[in-house]
């Protein structure tokens, strides 16, 4: 039926003609090819449009205007029907006719598809920016728009129409005609005979069925043949035109127009729009991506085959070097456009710019190695406020894969966005940005997706950081998880070793890292360090003697350490471990012990029987049941320790009966109760005379009597201590109103009473006596005095022993009870100068709250302004007032008092009144002046720079001059007030020692030896009354001497040096004094243990001439270090002996003075002959390997600190064991069964911790024949896993039968190994012993029998990973080569080498074997560029590099050679046979349509079977890279000849080749022929038909 209008319709709505109708008026919207815009629409002038030229007449026809009556001026369109064109404009009157009057012979309605709009594009059009652009409207309002071409179908027909004649039915109107419509009525003929006679004879047998399929496969085939496509391949790109600018701009708009056909368009490309131009015109014109492709694609095959032509057709370098231009053209494109980020209109061109690029990328027409390198290194130096543009570039899918499907470039994206992620979360503002959330979901993404870009063991360190943040923030369990095992797995890698040294592994190594790395600065977390000493050792025997073990070594020191083991044991004893059987076990243990101090463990159970822990009761019975207490004549010998402890304990707090028991016990002993007893009683009789205060007699200095504490056994010290408290208890009184912080509240307590004398003198003593827990009782009593004096000391005593009391857990305490006095005094009165002073030293210790140190700062600062007159004049000016005579103390006290300000002459004077008032004291005998400090400390505030240099000048002429008692009487009080340093003193002692260095040696030396005597802590027991600023100097000496900063070590140096080269004198004796004394051994102890490292700024001295002395010397201080009681003789032993003795000593404890003690060893054997270091290494390496026998547990950290060749020989020493003992892997299959293999496993153990402590870094040298050995023994491993899994499919041999021993255990030690190189392995390796390590690797990696030890296969990844870090380009690209052309089903291998498949990897071409000459011949006249071979990421529409043919070549001559032939697709004919002779099956008159269709029928047998085959390849192409190339067989593309029955033998002689496509010539449409053969793969190949 056609679409006539009702007879409703007004008659002058119809219209006739040959072509498509148009009006003036707005055109209704199709639905079914999109709407047009409205408003566009609605800004077109009315005006009159030409219509088309009709089809049959060839002339151009005026259209009338179409007119509706007033009453039909609105009306909906029609529904069920094509839409009309309706006007609602309001004619004029000389086009209305009469009313009522039908006009005649006016037009039809247009049909239906006549005008209907062409090719509509569904995209969403974007209104691009920028300059150049013209509006819409105006573009469209200079010509009228061309209505798309009615739809035509075969044949050349359109639908139902037909062109205006006049004669045909539907050109003649009638009643009927208009009411009724036109409508074709089928013809039916009566069919009056059937086949049935003629057809039923034929089916009705029993071979009728296969009669009938066959007729209708004949049938089929014949109607295939009829419609095949035969016309020859006639492909050729668009051509190119130099056109004017104005003609290309049309042709330009043209193209964005989606109304106008590709195919006119590709009549002619106008030239001069390449590059970066052709994609801003694309950008600028808005051009519908599809259309921007394919003009792409045009441009590009012309400017391919331009270069071509350019002389350089004989090679490929043109096709390279023309798609590098253009990847660079792209990449400048898009980063302009990302310049203009901020401008008007930014958004959608950035968005259609990367739309663009990222079509060009997925279509492969972009270098793809240089694009993504380049996005690449845009985010690495991309700023913040670009940084977001790039990561959606990134995180864009296509871009994402390729990114991370390749080691080279996901390592370099892993570490641009954890660099940026680092800079981030630097910045407080950038905390939630939008920025930082998508970098966060990147990493995230990461992470998941490909943790193997995070293996950066080289950065791990610096990228470490940015992840734990990540991981922070995000609070996500599988980000935790995969972050700790990226950690573990970078861990493994970067660590040059296993640096897991033996303390780190060994549970008693760990317990003493814990106590040395006790904070003693902060606030001592008792019960957390107890608790994670448990964890570490859950036995509590053993974990207490561990602890006594620490605290009682000759190799640490401090009374920190017996309060703080004994708050442990106290702790523990609590939770209810058995302290005491502890105790009892390792008292024997000591004994033998030459290394550990008796006293100490003493001093431990001594505070735990005071705190009930220990129970002297109980161990008084284990003497006696065990028969312990024998008669020993010296208590000092090993084996008198049951007798001695009991001769060392408090005796207060014990019961009547314990006393008893212990004195019964002791009766008999050399030990005396009785002299016990009067030493107790004398000593306090000689204590009250030092205390006239506390005990109110007055008593002469001159009968003062002194105490020797070292003749005092340790319970009449405990003794003495506990009645000390008790004296200082009684001086306590109860005052009803004391002050308070707060002004006007006062409250009830006790007051001391104590003066400053009696408490330094009771200080004194207990710092003597080591009793600090009483220290600490007393420093609370004395706290609650108001004098500020009292206070300032008990502040400084505090501060001195603040790590014991932090190990007391008194000091937070004492020090609230110090700052509150302070508190309540400076509401009473103002303090005094020292009170202030050392409380600030104190509070910034302590890290007191800031209100605290405010009110500090401030009441210092009154201070200083208390001391200066309110006039601000110089001193001189009343320096001339008053005429009185004043003594020397009087007239300094008025210079200082009065005036504001001083030079530096006036300055100097007054400096030279104080300096020789002290030296008239000393001369004297007053050998302290009390306002010596005050008056230096009020002299500096006058100007400190000025005073610096006097003070330098005077202490340099002290030193010049030795006058080492004055030196010694001025120091305290300078350092203690403040006014000098010892930093400062020590540079003007090595300023004094430079400038007579040279001259005099011997003054040199000299000042040296005092400045450090000066500098070193002084002994406790120089005076019983010391004064405060006595005290304050010792603490700072204490602190100075253990700085991390070497000075003193350098001092120390000096002196040596100078020692060696002065001549005989009194000097070197004092040397030998100091280089002996205890003070300077602490010092040195302190440091070898906390500061390992400064040592080097005293062993740095091979380089003088008498450098072997200077060794000498330094090599008895680390002697008397190593061996402090002298009882193994070691300086009488030789080198061997000394190596050998340190090796066997090492423990955690003693490790620091070993480690030293060897390095001075090898570091003394440099400077003697040249086989001293042979034999020094030799007996190293030997003592090490009986260390390695004997299972001793220190060794590995024991050489980790030498010299890196000593190490590297050690190292290689183990590697060749282990290599050895790898043999078998290189050896026949047979044999590598061996059940004596586990028994070296041990061995390969213990050289693998030599290997993991030795290896501190890099190797820079690696021997060839290490790679080669690694090299052999991983390919044996892979012949092992082969012969296991192929013993293991055959049933022959169970598993557990063949696998004798552990093969992984094996792997990883090698593999240790190999990272123990890397990189150095592969970086000084050739590139082909590269590519065997590397291949030997893969084939480990993709064997399917490691499945069964994914701990070794992800290890044999991660370090393949790495090796592929360093391995070179040419390597790399070879690689890549060998994995596509032999692929494995193996996605780590295809991350490692960077191995893409090639895009058109699944599709192949049938050819016979016979015509590959010819079809090389024919290769050469083609002029599509060979598809590259090269390297993995030019697949994609590039030239091969290889100068024969390609499949590219290939198949092009293929397809000329077979223009004419019919194309049919390959495919199995077995299935199939019963059709080979079917016309004898068929009746007579179907003979001759079966004879005609015999040749193809094969043929098509062959397509039906190939379709199944097409429908299997469907399913396997989701399967792997490895097994579609396995597979492809049954989808290939197959070009053959012949009948059928000569398949079966051609398809022997068939090969299948890869089918290479130029990507540049898929092109949407290529000519205006669409039944021609012009695309750009022949459809010859794919057996095209008609439709």
């Amino acid at each position: 039926m056609t679409s006539r209008p009702g007879p409703g319709i007004h008659e002058s709505l119809q219209h006739r003609g040959g072509g498509p109708a148009y009006a003036s008026v707005r055109r209704a919207a199709n639905s079914q090819h999109g709407q047009l815009d409205s408003s566009a629409d609605s800004e077109r002038a009315p005006a009159e449009e030409r219509a088309t030229q009709a089809r049959s007449k060839g002339k151009l026809v005026p259209l009338e205007g179409i007119q509706a009556t007033p009453a039909d001026s609105v009306r909906p369109a029609p529904r069920g029907q094509p839409q009309l064109f309706f006007s609602n404009a309001p004619p004029s009157s000389s086009e209305l006719p009469a009313h009522g009057q039908p006009l005649a012979n006016l037009p039809v309605p247009p049909r239906p598809g006549s005008s209907a709009p062409g090719d509509f594009s569904q995209q969403r059009r974007i209104v691009p920016g920028g300059t150049g652009v013209k509006d819409e409207a105006a573009a469209r309002a200079q010509a009228s728009d061309t209505p798309a071409l009615a739809v035509i179908f075969s044949g050349g027909k359109t639908a139902d129409f037909f062109p205006w004649t006049g004669s045909h039915p539907e050109d003649v109107l009638s009643e009927a005609l208009v009411k009724g419509g036109m409508s074709n009525k089928a013809q039916i003929m009566n069919e009056t005979n059937t086949a049935r006679p003629s057809l039923w004879s034929n089916l009705k047998n029993k071979s009728g069925v296969s009669t009938l399929s066959t007729l209708f496969v004949a049938v089929l085939e014949k109607r295939q043949n009829a419609s095949r496509l035969t016309v020859p391949h006639t492909f050729k790109p668009p051509p190119r035109l130099t056109l004017r600018d104005s003609t290309r701009e049309t042709w330009l708009k043209d193209l964005a127009n989606p109304m106008v056909r590709l195919g006119r368009l590709s009549r002619t490309i106008p030239t001069g729009v390449t590059g970066k131009v052709l994609l801003e015109q694309c950008l600028n014109k808005n051009i519908p991506l599809p259309r921007a492709m394919w003009l792409a694609k045009c441009i590009g095959i012309n400017e391919i085959r331009t270069h071509k032509r350019k002389g350089q057709a004989g090679t490929n370098n043109y096709y390279i070097t023309w798609v590098r231009g253009w990847t660079s053209a792209v990449e400048q494109f898009l980063e302009s456009i990302a310049a203009t980020i901020g401008q008007e209109e930014w958004k959608p061109r950035i968005t259609y710019a990367l739309q663009l690029t990222t079509h060009l990328f997925k279509e492969h027409l972009l270098e793809e190695d240089h694009y993504l390198d380049w996005i690449l290194k845009s985010l690495d130096s991309s700023s913040s406020e670009r940084l977001f543009l790039w990561l959606l570039i990134v995180c864009i899918p296509d871009f994402w894969v390729s990114l991370i499907s390749s080691r080279r470039r996901g390592k370099r994206l892993a570490e641009s966005l954890l660099g940026h992620a680092d800079k981030l979360y630097s910045l407080e503002e950038a905390q939630n940005t939008p920025v930082l959330a998508l970098l966060e979901n990147t990493i995230f993404r990461l992470i998941l997706a490909k943790p193997g870009c995070l293996l950066l063991p080289r950065t791990w360190e610096k990228h470490r950081v940015p992840l734990q943040t990540f991981v922070r923030r995000r609070c996500h369990a599988g980000i935790t998880n995969a972050v700790a095992d990226l950690d573990a797995r970078n861990s493994q890698l970067s660590r040059p070793s296993g640096t897991a040294a033996s303390n780190a592994t060994d549970a008693v190594g760990q317990i003493y890292t814990l106590l040395d790395s006790v904070d003693y600065s902060t606030i001592l977390p008792i019960d957390e360090l107890a608790f994670d000493c448990m964890e570490v050792i859950s036995d509590a025997g053993r974990l207490t003697s561990t602890v006594m073990q620490w605290a009682s070594s000759i190799y640490r020191q401090g009374s920190h350490r017996i309060y703080l083991a004994t708050r442990l044991l106290r702790k523990w004893s609590q939770l209810g471990a058995d302290v005491y059987d502890g105790i009892l076990a390792y008292l024997p243990i000591m004994a033998l012990d030459q290394s550990k101090e008796p006293a100490v463990v003493f001093r431990v159970i001594a505070e735990l029987l005071r705190s009930k822990t220990f129970s002297l009761g109980r161990y008084l019975q284990w003497l006696i049941a065990t028969g312990s207490l024998s008669h020993h004549s010296d208590l000092r010998s090993t084996s008198a320790w049951p007798l001695r402890l009991i001769t060392e304990l408090p005796l207060a707090g014990l019961s009547a009966h314990v006393q008893n028991l212990r004195r019964t016990l002791l009766r008999g002993t050399v030990y005396s109760i009785d002299a016990e007893e009067q030493a107790i009683v004398a000593t306090q009789e000689t204590i009250r005379q030092q205390l006239p205060g506390l005990f109110d007699a007055e008593m002469n200095n001159d009968e003062r009597a002194s105490v020797d504490v070292t003749l005092l056994s340790r319970t009449v010290r405990l003794e003495i201590g506990i009645w000390l408290r008790q004296q200082v208890v009684e001086s306590t009184e109860l005052v009803d109103c004391i002050p308070t912080k707060d002004p006007g509240i006062e409250v009830s307590g006790t007051v001391c009473r104590i003066s400053l004398s009696d408490f330094h003198v009771i200080r004194t003593y207990l710092e003597l006596f080591d009793d600090l827990a009483i220290l600490a009782d007393i420093i609370g009593i004395v706290a609650t005095s108001f004098d500020s004096n009292v206070l300032s000391a008990a502040a400084d005593t505090l501060h001195y022993n603040y790590k014991a009391f932090r190990a007391i857990g008194a000091f937070e305490p004492l020090f609230e009870k110090i700052a509150m006095r302070y508190a309540a005094i400076r509401t009473v009165r103002f303090p005094e100068r020292e009170l202030l002073h050392s409380l600030m030293d104190l509070s910034r210790t302590a890290h007191a709250d800031s209100q605290l140190m405010q009110l500090l700062n401030y009441d210092i600062s009154r201070y200083d302004q208390k001391n200066s007159l309110a006039v601000c004049s110089p001193v001189s000016d009343n320096m001339a007032e008053g005429g009185a005579v004043l003594d020397v103390e009087d007239e300094i006290e008025r210079i200082l008092s009065n005036g504001t300000s001083m030079d530096q002459q006036l300055m100097s004077r007054v400096f030279g009144k104080i300096a020789k008032y002290l030296e008239e004291q000393l001369c004297q005998g007053n050998h302290y002046v009390e306002s010596f400090s005050t008056w230096l400390y009020r002299l500096r505030n006058f100007e400190e720079s000025t005073f610096d240099l006097i003070l330098s000048s005077w202490l340099r002429s002290l030193l010049m001059n030795h006058q080492t008692q004055l030196l010694s009487a001025a120091l305290p009080p300078l350092v203690a007030s403040g006014s000098l340093t010892l930093t400062r003193f020590l540079m003007t002692v090595r300023e004094c020692i430079r400038s007579r260095k040279t001259n005099q040696p011997s003054a040199s030396l000299r000042i040296a030896v005092d400045g450090l005597q000066r500098i070193l802590p002084c002994r406790r027991a120089d005076g019983i009354d010391q004064k405060q600023d006595l005290y304050r100097y010792r603490h700072e000496q204490y602190k100075f001497c253990r700085q991390h900063n070497g000075g003193l070590l350098n001092l120390v140096r000096d002196v040596v040096q100078l020692d060696v080269s002065a001549a005989e004198g009194e000097s070197q004796h004092q040397v030998q004094s100091i280089i002996s004394d205890d003070r300077l051994l602490d010092v040195l102890r302190y440091l070898a243990v906390y500061d390992s490292q400064s040592w080097s700024a005293l062993t740095a001295v091979s380089s003088q001439n008498s450098a072997q002395a200077i060794h000498m010397r330094i090599k008895s201080i680390l002697d008397r270090l190593f061996d402090p009681v002298n009882h193994l003789e070691f300086s009488k032993m030789d080198v061997e002996q000394q190596i050998a003795t340190v090796v066997q000593r090492a423990d955690p404890l003693s490790l620091p003075f070993c480690q030293l003690e060897l390095q001075h060893i090898f570091s003394a054997s440099t400077l003697k002959a040249d086989d001293e270091v042979d034999r020094v290494s030799e007996a190293l390496v030997s003592a090490v390997k009986t260390a390695i026998d004997e299972d001793q547990p220190c060794w590995p950290d024991l050489i980790s600190g030498l010299e890196p060749s000593l190490m590297n020989k050690i190292r290689e020493h183990a590697e060749r064991e282990i290599i050895s003992a790898s043999q078998f892997l290189c050896g026949p299959v047979r044999s590598k069964i061996d059940g004596h293999i586990n028994d070296k496993q041990a061995s390969v153990r213990k050289y693998l911790s030599v290997i993991d402590a030795t290896c501190t870094g890099p190797s820079q040298e690696v021997q060839p024949a290490l790679l080669h050995a690694l090299v052999e023994r991983f390919k044996g491993a892979v012949e092992l896993l082969s012969a296991w899994k192929e013993t293991l499919k055959s049933g022959t041999l169970a598993e557990g039968t063949w696998m004798k021993f552990d093969l992984s255990y094996w792997l990883d030690a090698l593999l240790r190994i190999t990272v123990a190189h890397a990189p150095v392995l592969v970086l000084k390796a050739s590139n082909q012993h590269q590519a065997a390590l590397m291949w030997t690797l893969r084939a480990l990696i993709a064997h399917s029998g490691l499945d069964a030890f994914p701990p070794t296969a992800r290890s044999l990844f991660d370090v393949a990973t790495l090796l592929s870090d360093s391995i070179s380009d040419d390597v790399r690209k070879q690689l890549a080569r060998l994995d596509i052309a032999k692929p494995v089903d193996n996605d780590r291998c295809a991350f490692i080498f960077g191995s893409t498949p090639p895009p058109d990897g699944w599709l192949s071409l049938t050819k016979p074997v016979n015509a590959a000459s010819s079809a090389q011949a024919a290769s050469s006249s083609q002029t599509q560029p060979q598809q590259p071979k090269a390297s993995p990421s030019q697949y994609h529409g590039q030239p091969q590099q290889n100068p024969g043919p390609g499949p590219g070549a290939l198949q092009r001559s293929l397809s000329q050679q077979h223009l004419q032939q019919p194309v049919q697709l390959q495919g199995p004919t077995r299935s199939y046979s019963q059709y080979s002779q079917p016309s004898k099956m068929l009746p007579q008159q179907l003979q001759r349509i079966a004879s005609n269709s015999q040749s193809g029928q094969a043929t098509q047998l062959h397509q039906l079977q190939q379709m199944q085959a097409l429908a299997q390849q469907r399913n396997i192409q989701q399967a792997p890279l490895g097994q579609q190339q396995r597979t492809t067989a049954p989808s290939t593309l197959s070009l053959s000849t012949g009948k059928a029955s000569a398949v079966k033998q051609e398809k022997a002689d068939m090969r299948s080749v890869p089918f290479a496509v130029n990507r540049w010539e898929l092109l949407p449409e290529c000519g205006g022929n669409p039944f021609g053969n012009e695309t750009a793969i022949s459809l010859s190949l794919f057996g095209a038909r008609k439709v």
